[in-house]
């Protein structure tokens, strides 16, 4: 620069995404941009945009990566829980079931599904209830009170449950079709 002529003066600028610039004193700005109250010479501009430009992200993508931010932090506390899957609640203790008879619960329906060996359990108290339908094992079943109509009967039989192989183990009233049942967990 010739010593003769005077040095520039610049003023801070920046625009609506908080980036930062310089532009000459004299010129008016450009669409979009602002002063910010800093003037100098080109060097002493560059090092104060250096001291107040420390995040070089546009404004729109620091909001966006806050508010993400958030939502994780607000997800994380779910994801970290460690509740007990449903397969695990159901073979902890005995839980209010109800069996499943089409077209409605009778006798005659009961033993129809006893017939084909299969049937379909409901744990009621599960959020929206959990229906399992299974085929029954005979051999493990006490089917003794069935003849008399009162009373209870005991059925039992396998699936497959998340992935997971259970029993199902079931005690239900005759006469009410309602009952207590679990899960136990089958070894692979």
């Amino acid at each position: 620069m010739n010593e003769s002529q005077p040095e520039l003066l610049y003023q801070v600028v920046k625009n609506h995404e908080e980036q930062y610039s310089i532009w000459p004193l004299d010129k008016d700005l450009p669409l979009g941009w602002e002063n910010c109250s800093f003037e100098g010479s080109k060097k002493d501009c560059l090092a104060h945009i250096d001291l107040v430009w420390t995040d070089m992200r546009p404004l729109s993508l620091r909001k966006l990566m806050a508010e993400q931010s958030h939502q994780e932090e607000i997800l994380e506390p779910v994801a970290l829980t460690s509740e007990p899957s449903l397969v695990e609640r159901l073979c902890i203790g005995d839980h209010p079931i109800t069996i499943e008879l089409r077209p409605s619960k009778t006798i005659e329906s009961l033993s129809k599904a006893l017939d084909r060996q299969f049937v379909q359990i409901t744990f009621i108290k599960t959020q929206g209830g959990t229906t399992l339908g299974f085929n029954i094992d005979l051999d493990d079943c006490d089917l003794s009170q069935l003849t008399k109509e009162t009373g209870n009967i005991s059925i039992t039989g396998s699936l497959e449950l998340n992935f997971e192989k259970v029993r199902c183990k079931a005690n239900i009233n005759i006469s009410t079709f309602e009952g207590l049942g679990h899960l136990e967990l089958m070894n692979a």
